[in-house]
């Protein structure tokens, strides 16, 4: 009776294991999309502008600022105590700026980087889910942040994610 049983039960699991299709899976490296795609590269070639400009203002300050010293040491033997304070002070505030103006720069430009990456993730995640949906995916993993050591070329939705966000740039 026993084994009767027992092989009812492992016929029954059996057909249920059989009938339950495997997981479909795919993945996307999104950095590569983020980098690569027509959009991507739109994006970095406006940041790689906005860092020239930046360091082009930049330099000419920094340029000031060295002119101003090698002046200040030429001509500081032939000044009094308070003309040498005096331009210390104009120096040093001069430095200030500068040191201020560099900052900026930097949180301009990272929070441009930041909106461009925020915006390419959000539509990329869109366009992924809408192609895990056509192509009935139970799962879409992120290439670099999955752990993922080895996957089915067959499975990388990369290329296809980017023909769809390049798709958006026209």
């Amino acid at each position: 009776m026993r084994k009767i049983l027992l092989l009812l039960l492992m016929m029954l699991f059996g057909h249920v294991a059989v009938a339950a299709e495997p997981p479909a899976i795919g993945y996307v490296d999104v950095r590569k999309v983020m980098l690569e795609s027509k959009i991507g590269k739109k994006n970095r070639a406006e940041i790689e502008k906005m860092v020239k400009d930046r360091e082009g203002t930049v330099a000419k300050e920094e340029e000031k600022l060295k002119a101003m010293q090698q002046s200040f040491q030429k001509d500081q033997m032939l000044m009094t105590d308070v003309q040498k304070q005096q331009k210390q002070k104009e120096f040093q505030e001069k430095a200030d700026a500068y040191q201020k103006m560099v900052k900026e720069a930097r949180q301009e430009v990272g929070k441009k980087d930041n909106e461009f990456t925020s915006r390419t993730l959000t539509e990329v995640r869109a366009i992924i889910a809408d192609l895990a949906k056509e192509q009935k995916l139970s799962m879409v993993l992120e290439l670099s942040e999955s752990g993922l050591l080895y996957a089915d070329e067959k499975m990388d939705l990369t290329r296809k994610v980017m023909e769809k966000y390049d798709a958006k740039a026209k």
